[in-house]
């Protein structure tokens, strides 16, 4: 869920929790938009107050722009959520984009997978061994490169992705299996897939599409148009019968979560859309 107010957040919540989802993922988000003030909520207090109307629902910063925030912060507010949900939070963490990074007037590590690698042992540390209160919240990466998948599954507890294909899903898979393997670790993998109306979907992969990380992602695809990105990794929220079976798709290809995300859709529709699928 991207960008709601936090009653909405509560009321998702909830809904997830009755109607069958495991957990409530919430990107970090924060930009300027076209009229030049400043947007996006802080996911980490809408967490707090869909713990507080939940009880079993898990919830996530998925992801977390890591290099614009003090390690130890992020450390600090993993754990508080951990503590108020009694285990049920997990942080997310990438380094973002230069692109995002120079919106806002962040430096942008000069080896992002370096940085990373850095950042997962300091933040995995802390959760395991060095927290006064609230440790033990799991930490995934995410990841686009076969590189970072690499790094996030032999050394955090998975990976988010994004932006795949069924087929491509389970490469990527097999490569943080046998990543993890590497050091003893059965990582989780997450994937988004978007839900929306296909002209929105078609808006968002042409603004991915000029992000040239995500561009590199999907050529390694064989994706080179926002028509076929859309058709090969998004779910039409004008056919949810068709949507359901591009999901069994994705449970084929062996993913632990199938994060359905559903960027412009009207909040109306959320719940009779996320129900459908549900059912």
């Amino acid at each position: 869920m991207r960008d709601l107010p936090v009653d909405h957040i509560v009321r998702l919540g909830q809904f997830g929790e009755d109607h069958g989802y495991n957990s409530i993922y919430l990107p970090e988000t924060g930009n300027h938009t076209p009229s030049g003030v400043l947007g996006g909520r802080s996911p980490y207090i809408s967490l707090a107050a869909m713990f507080a109307a939940t009880s079993t629902i898990g919830g996530a910063v998925g992801v977390a722009a890591a290099p614009f925030r003090s390690l130890p912060h992020l450390a600090l507010s993993a754990a508080t959520l951990n503590e108020q949900s009694e285990g049920r939070f997990t942080l997310g963490i990438g380094v973002s984009h230069r692109e995002a990074a120079t919106r806002l007037g962040i430096p942008f590590p000069t080896s992002p997978l370096r940085w990373m690698d850095i950042a997962v042992d300091e933040l995995m540390g802390q959760s395991r061994f060095g927290m006064a209160f609230g440790g033990g919240f799991k930490i995934v990466v995410g990841a686009l490169g076969p590189k970072m998948v690499e790094l996030g599954a032999a050394k955090s507890d998975g990976v988010v992705l994004n932006w795949l294909t069924p087929e491509h899903a389970a490469q990527t898979i097999s490569v943080a299996t046998e990543a993890g393997q590497s050091t003893g670790r059965k990582p989780l993998t997450v994937l988004y897939v978007r839900l929306s109306a296909n002209e929105a979907l078609r808006s968002d992969a042409v603004n991915y599409d000029a992000i040239s990380n995500y561009h590199n992602h999907f050529t390694r695809q064989g994706l080179h148009s926002p028509d076929d990105i859309v058709a090969s990794t998004c779910l039409d929220s004008g056919d949810l019968g068709r949507a359901r079976e591009q999901l069994d798709n994705y449970a084929e290809a062996g993913l632990d979560m199938v994060c359905i995300y559903p960027h412009g859709l009207d909040p109306t529709e959320y719940e009779p859309a996320l129900s459908a699928l549900a059912s």
